[in-house]
């Protein structure tokens, strides 16, 4: 049974949004609403407003905004249908899990299939003859016999598994597009003689295998699945599944780069552990760990390729608006390698003893400044100052800047006033950045009075403008249909309804939290409508004066031109 938008809504309502976050965060009346310390940065002075009347709230610092669900999704870091079934258990209200979220297109049902069928023979693999050499590798690495079965660790045959898949009537065509298979005639698995770690989707769904040699050369020590339609590195995490409730306890995750590492770390009691299956963190991965936890910590190899993934990832964190912790291990070693040499204790100290990410970035600008050379330390003062500028915590900024003034010599208050000067250039370039032109200031403003008033969505019906920016396009284009279907705008459900739409999400709480008045009028809707017409024949007469200077026709010239003047009239 499929969860319908009534159901949703009903659920929601069923709640009133100032009880649910004043479970979590102290709140306090201020007239009509309720003010809170804002919990999803670093506030100091109550900055996020709920308001019963809306039941949404709104954070005018850092922007969070949403209704009861995204606030439990953003707090307790869970997904959509979680939050969903939390609020519905706590108030009896039966959810039947449908196929809204999450049911698996049925033209992939196949390749799950396959995987699984594959998984299975792997792992059975592994105790029988074939399986020997294999199962006593993993042994000599420390593996028991838990951590084989929990990781579902198997190892592929002799190109036994194509053969047996095409017996149950799966074509050559989805065997090669599983990538189980390879060859164009005649197929063969493209797996043999390597130990098997399944990979999963964040369900815990097999998706794809990495394959590792052990008892022979080779030039590729792994082998990954190619991606599919299922298996998309980027979108993954390698442990997600196993590890997110245990990252709700410890309140922190921990990210590694592989999964004989995230294995290591489990051998030794280690879960809260997740890796990026060897590729660079991507602005996907690091949603997934916002929603594990907001208390990252980075724990990739202490080689200059682990400090390079290190960097790399920490900026995918901050645009997602969390600040990481970083650990590097001594030695160039990984978390595997140091566990076996330093044992468990020694690495749990390194953990608890982890660095800040200004400092851990400090120290490596230091590494490589040439502190008798002035130009050196010139250029290590202005990237030091590049990150400084960022830290808004006055502690820690007073701190830094001593530790600057010691290594370089150079003055506290110089120091300071170089970061000033930053903050000045810094604060006018986000200011050019932001500027709107006043078509795209026309565009948010409509969408503004369309998310309040029924009669302005009525007014945008009837004179079919168009709007410069897609995304707002299309969140205009849900409006409507959302309205027309419901015959109500309320904007926490209205939320609810885009939760599986994250880019309309996001253009939605940018509109609705801004500083306009509530109130509107008439001519000033219809401004906005005829400066968006203005856009769009303005484009229309860029395309037709490009098409004019291609054609050779002179006839079709002459024809271009006048539409194109009278175009001009209507501007």
């Amino acid at each position: 049974m499929e969860i319908t938008e009534e159901k949703i809504n009903e659920i929601r309502r069923s709640v009133n949004i100032v009880d649910i976050i004043s479970e979590y965060i102290p709140l306090e009346q201020k007239g009509r609403n309720y003010f809170a310390v804002c919990p999803f940065h670093d506030d100091h002075n109550p900055s996020m407003s709920i308001s019963p009347e809306k039941q949404i709230y709104t954070c005018f610092v850092c922007g969070a905004h949403g209704n009861v669900f995204n606030f439990l999704m953003d707090y307790e870091n869970i997904s959509f249908i979680e939050a969903l079934k939390l609020i519905a258990n706590k108030v009896g209200i039966y959810l039947d899990i449908g196929n809204r979220f999450g049911k698996r297109i049925t033209k992939n049902e196949n390749m799950y299939e396959i995987y699984d069928i594959a998984n299975k023979y792997y792992q059975n693999n592994l105790h029988t003859k074939d399986g020997i050499e294999a199962l006593k590798y993993l042994k000599n690495r420390g593996f028991t016999d838990d951590i084989i079965k929990t990781f579902g660790v198997g190892v592929s045959g002799r190109n036994q598994l194509t053969k047996i898949l095409k017996a149950k009537k799966y074509s050559d065509d989805i065997l090669l597009k599983s990538g189980i298979s390879s060859g164009s005639n005649e197929l063969y698995d493209t797996f043999t003689n390597r130990i098997m770690f399944p990979l999963c989707d964040l369900d815990g769904k097999v998706v794809g295998f990495s394959g590792r040699i052990y008892n022979t050369e080779d030039s590729s020590k792994y082998v990954n699945s190619k991606e599919s339609e299922i298996f998309k590195k980027g979108n993954l995490l390698y442990n997600y599944h196993r590890a997110k409730e245990e990252c709700r306890k410890k309140k922190f995750v921990i990210i590694v780069e592989g999964f004989m590492d995230v294995i290591a770390l489990y051998m030794v009691g280690i879960y809260n552990v997740v890796a990026s299956m060897g590729t660079a963190i991507t602005k996907e991965q690091a949603k997934l760990l916002k929603r594990l936890s907001t208390n990252v910590i980075l724990c990739f190899d202490g080689d200059g390729a682990g400090n390079k993934a290190t960097l790399a990832c920490a900026k995918e964190l901050q645009d997602v608006g969390i600040t990481p912790k970083v650990v590097r291990l001594p030695d160039n070693l990984d978390p595997d390698e140091f566990i076996k040499k330093y044992g468990v204790e020694e690495f749990n100290n390194y953990l608890t003893n982890y660095k800040s990410l200004l400092d851990y970035k400090l120290e490596e600008l230091k590494k490589n400044t040439n502190f008798s050379n002035s130009e050196d330390v010139s250029k290590y003062l202005k990237s030091a100052i590049q990150e400084l500028y960022q830290i808004t915590d006055p502690i820690v900024k007073e701190i830094a800047i001593k530790k600057l003034s010691d290594d370089t010599g150079i003055s506290a208050s110089t120091i300071n006033g170089m970061l000033k000067n930053n903050n000045k250039v810094i604060n006018i370039e986000k200011k050019q950045i932001v500027k709107l032109n006043k078509y795209e200031k026309s565009e948010r403003e409509l969408i503004f009075y369309m998310i309040r008033y029924p009669e302005v969505i009525r007014i945008y019906e009837n004179n079919k403008c168009y709007l410069p920016t897609q995304k707002f396009r299309y969140l205009a284009n849900e409006i409507v249909h959302y309205y027309d279907k419901h015959n109500n705008l309320l904007v926490a459900d209205f939320l609810s309804y885009l939760s599986d739409k994250e880019e309309l999400l996001e253009a939605f709480n940018i509109i609705d939290v801004m500083n306009l008045s509530e109130n509107y009028t008439h001519e000033q809707i219809m401004d906005y409508i005829n400066e968006l017409n203005e856009y769009s024949i303005n484009e229309q007469i860029k395309k037709l004066m490009n098409e004019f200077k291609k054609e050779t026709d002179s006839i079709k010239k002459i024809e271009i031109a006048k539409e194109i003047q009278e175009l001009k009239v209507r501007v």
